[in-house]
C-alpha cells in the first residue's frame, strides 16, 4: 500500500508568487487524517524566477519536492514530468492559479473510494469573483463544431445538467472535466498512459477523458466543495497561442477520429 494518499502536481513558468500562493493554501486547508505532498514542476522559468521560486518553497514547512525542467515541457508534459516523482494513491493534477479556500480533498477520496468505475473527478470551480463557473465540457466532435454546445444539450441525460445550470448541486458524470482541477486515481491515470506529451497545450483534459471513456472508465463533478480559479492568469491570449490551440485541436480530430471524421473537421 502506497504511503502517501495524495500527490498534487501543479506547473510553473515565470509566475512565483501564484505558486507560492497555491502551495500555501494547499498546506492550509489539506486535511490532517491524509498524508499529502505538493511536487512542483518549473517549467523553464528564467534562473532567477526559478531559484527565487525554490528558496521560497524550502523555507515553507511542508512537503514540497521541487524540480526544475530545462525546457518548457509545455502543460502536459510538465505534469508528466512531475508524475514521475508521484508516490500518490491519488494525483491532483491543479493549475497554479488556483486557490484551494476549504477542504475539497475528503470528498474526492471517498467519491472515487466509493465508485469503482469512476477515473477522476472534481469539486465545484468558483472564478476569480467568488461566483460559481463551469466545470465541465463536452467531446470535441461534429455535433459540437457544426451545431455548438446548445444542440449537444438537447440530447444530455437527465441527471446531467446544461453547462451553464450553475451552481452545479449533485455529483453527476460529464464528458470531460476542465484542466485546472483533475483528480485521479492513480491506476486510472496509468491505465491510459497519462497525459499525451505531444499536446503543448490545450485539449489535454478532453483527450485523456475521452481515452478513459473507451475504456469505460468515467469522469465526474463532485459539487460539494469549491475550489477558486484565477482564469487565463498564466497563459495571455496572443496569435502564437491561438495558433497552438489550432494545432492541438487538429491533433486530437486525427488521433482520435477516422481519417474521413478528421478531414471533415479539418474542413470545417
Amino acid at each position: 500500500m502506497k504511503s502517501i494518499d495524495v500527490s498534487i502536481i501543479t506547473v510553473n513558468f515565470n509566475n512565483a508568487a501564484l505558486t507560492l500562493d497555491f502551495v500555501k493554501s494547499v498546506g492550509k486547508q489539506f486535511p490532517s487524517e491524509f498524508k499529502y505532498e505538493i511536487i512542483v514542476i518549473d517549467n523553464a522559468s528564467t534562473e532567477v524566477l526559478s531559484l527565487s521560486l525554490e528558496a521560497e518553497i524550502n523555507h515553507l514547512n511542508l512537503p514540497v519536492k521541487f524540480h526544475r525542467s530545462n525546457i518548457n515541457l509545455g502543460f502536459g508534459a510538465g505534469n508528466m514530468l512531475g508524475n514521475q516523482f508521484a508516490n500518490g494513491t491519488f494525483l491532483a493534477f491543479i493549475n497554479n492559479d488556483v486557490i484551494i479556500i476549504e477542504d475539497c480533498f475528503t470528498s474526492l477520496i471517498q467519491f472515487l473510494n466509493n465508485n469503482e468505475n469512476v477515473a477522476l473527478c472534481s469539486p465545484q470551480q468558483l472564478n476569480i469573483h467568488n461566483e460559481p463557473a463551469i466545470g465541465f465540457d463536452y467531446f470535441q466532435g461534429l455535433r459540437k463544431e457544426l451545431f455548438g454546445r446548445s444542440f449537444i444539450e438537447l440530447f444530455n441525460k437527465k441527471e446531467q445538467p446544461k453547462r451553464k445550470a450553475l451552481p452545479y448541486k449533485t455529483n453527476f458524470e460529464v464528458p470531460a472535466l476542465q484542466g485546472c482541477f483533475m483528480f485521479f486515481k492513480a491506476d486510472a491515470f496509468a491505465s491510459v498512459g497519462g497525459f499525451d506529451t505531444n499536446l503543448f497545450l490545450y485539449f489535454e483534459e478532453m483527450d485523456i477523458c475521452y481515452r478513459l471513456h473507451k475504456k469505460g472508465l468515467k469522469s465526474y463533478l463532485v459539487p460539494k466543495t469549491t475550489f477558486k480559479h484565477i482564469e487565463s492568469a498564466t497563459v495571455k491570449a496572443n496569435p502564437l497561442i491561438k495558433q497552438e490551440l489550432m494545432i492541438s485541436r487538429l491533433y486530437i480530430y486525427r488521433k482520435n477520429y477516422s481519417y474521413f471524421k478528421y478531414k471533415l473537421l479539418q474542413f470545417i
